[in-house]
């Protein structure tokens, strides 16, 4: 075939249909919208077509212009009484995506300047004589940038009116990553200003608005109890976990078979599979679609392309100031890919709450397409799934992201690479220096105390060997001889050695030295044969280690 041009980036669905770029049709999304709710919300991770789609419905509603020809061709033109509400309504579209500022004044502006575009699209109003007091002068404050922020927060509304009464028709209101400016002002500490003012803003959008004949919202998460939609019971949420508009976000199965076959990569579909496939969308089989599309682009070539689309610093941060539990939960899920963990879907988000519970870090991770659900039910009138991690792209995210704790941490020229080096050599007296002068380094940015603090120094090692992963396959509390050992790393060549780690930590209550504590960690490898997975699999060589730490400290000895 004469290739067509892959449209990465594109969101503008006019500047796709023109330029004659690829596109996997999905204009059902529209007859499905009319049929619809009154408003609708549509909560997807990011980069799964949202845009794109919104910009679809925008110019099919749109009585601007004439825009039914970008539609030729495409399923929609066959569904007749679709096409009767194409080119019928004013429309109304804003999109948040880029309103990512530091402060809550440049966040206002932003804000101020796109409702201020939406007044100047339609400053041919100003030519009509259908206001009425105080409309005219309201509209001028809005078009100029003069208006406060009382007025800014009723601009959507004011609009919506004098549209409605000037065509005789209701309007379309979109409004594209509802969500994006919230994030950022949770990030940047200016969270509680601007819920109140996008509350105001959305439900004088929404809320008994008798000019709107359909809503459509997107975002990443539903954001309930933050009163974002206080007022708004009329809105359908349909999150990810639903069965409806589910297909018309990402890829399926068979689209994806067809964009791999349009430019001959059909012969990769399995590790293609491995890498970008693993969503659930509502019982829907999801494949990444910026990933499908930047794996086309680049002839094949496998690489995390979703994860280098965007800052994902909230992501690392939420995961590194987790709970212990989380973390070592998460860690159970990178090591084998067959691990689930059962959670409670919690759909509705509070962002400033989102460290305080372990269920708000899972729920925050399913939707925003860092984990996946599978066998959702229903148990005790509460919903549950099964969570893992959807794909080999998402999981090299979470294994950058535990290096990521040692990146950052200053050194005296002893890097990480230098010490597993060590460690692999079997060079043991060297390792163990340098393993307790790089604790001492890095704990300093950890709190090592707590309730069970085995838990963190289990999670330290296990993030330190994940980068061994290409050549070692890393085991956690698994069953082996008569116990269950803390850590085996396990060579893919047998002809290399194999190590059995056991990890013990001393307070002041244990009257234990670093010492003893690393003779009975010996023992204990000794008694109950934690050596036995690795010498059944035809590893001669298999090193014990003991490690013992005491706060900051840690000792290591080693049975040669």
């Amino acid at each position: 075939m004469a290739y067509q041009q892959l449209p990465l980036g594109t969101s503008d669905f006019k500047n796709l249909i023109e330029q004659n770029k690829y596109y996997v049709d999905k204009t059902l999304f529209i007859a499905d919208i009319i049929n619809g709710s009154d408003i609708t919300l549509l909560p997807r991770p990011r980069r799964f077509g949202k845009t794109l789609n919104m910009s679809m419905l925008n110019y099919f509603f749109c009585n601007q212009q004439d825009y039914r020809y970008l539609f030729d061709g495409l399923a929609i033109a066959d569904n007749a009484d679709a096409m009767k509400h194409c080119g019928q309504y004013p429309v109304i579209f804003l999109s948040f995506k880029d309103v990512k500022v530091p402060t809550f004044e440049r966040c206002f502006d932003k804000l101020q300047y796109l409702t201020q575009q939406l007044f100047i699209a339609h400053a041919g109003l100003l030519e009509t004589d259908i206001f009425g007091e105080k409309e005219r002068e309201q509209f001028l404050a809005l078009l100029n940038g003069d208006a406060n922020q009382n007025l800014i927060e009723q601009s959507i509304l004011l609009l919506s009116t004098l549209l409605h009464r000037h065509h005789q028709k209701p309007v379309v209101i979109i409004i594209d990553e509802y969500d994006m400016p919230i994030n950022c002002a949770y990030t940047y500490g200016y969270y509680e200003e601007l819920v109140g003012f996008l509350r105001n803003l959305l439900s004088g959008a929404f809320k008994d608005n008798s000019s709107l004949f359909r809503g459509v919202m997107t975002g990443i998460l539903r954001i309930a109890r933050e009163s974002i939609f206080s007022g708004l019971n009329n809105v359908d949420v349909c999150t990810l976990t639903s069965p409806r508009y589910a297909p018309y976000f990402g890829f399926s199965e068979t689209e994806t078979e067809q964009v791999l076959k349009d430019y001959d990569l059909i012969y990769e579909v399995d590790a293609i599979r491995t890498w970008y496939n693993g969503y659930n969308f509502g019982e829907h089989t999801i494949y990444n679609p910026w990933s499908i599309i930047s794996l086309a682009l680049n002839n094949g070539t496998i690489s995390p392309y979703w994860l280098n689309t965007s800052d994902n610093a909230l992501v690392r941060d939420l995961i590194a100031s987790a709970s212990l539990k989380v973390k070592q939960e998460l860690e159970n899920l990178l090591m084998d890919d067959n691990a689930v963990v059962r959670k409670r879907l919690n759909e509705n988000i509070v962002f400033r709450d989102i460290n305080s519970s372990d269920d708000s870090v899972w729920n925050f991770l399913l939707f925003s397409g860092y984990l996946a659900y599978k066998n959702k039910q229903l148990i005790d009138k509460r919903t549950y799934v099964d969570l893992c991690i959807p794909n080999m792209e998402v999981a090299s995210f979470y294994e950058d992201a535990i290096l990521a704790w040692f990146d950052e941490q200053p050194s005296n020229d002893l890097t990480l690479e230098t010490l597993l080096s060590l460690l692999l050599k079997a060079d043991f007296d060297s390792f163990a220096k340098a393993f307790s002068h790089f604790c001492a380094d890095t704990f300093s940015y950890f709190d090592v105390k707590g309730k069970q603090p085995e838990r963190f120094y289990h999670a330290f090692v296990l993030g330190m060997l994940v980068q061994l992963q290409n050549s070692h396959t890393i085991k956690s509390n698994r069953e082996s001889g008569y116990g269950r050992y803390d850590v085996c790393l396990i060579p893919h060549d047998k002809g290399q050695a194999g190590f059995v780690f056991e990890f013990k930590s001393v307070d002041e209550q244990d009257n234990l030295t670093l010492e003893q504590a690393c003779e009975i960690a010996l023992k204990q490898i000794e008694k109950k044969q934690y050596v036995a997975e690795l010498h059944a699999l035809g590893i001669e060589t298999v090193h014990p280690i003991a490690i013992a730490f005491e706060g900051k400290r840690a000792l290591v000895q080693v049975v040669e």
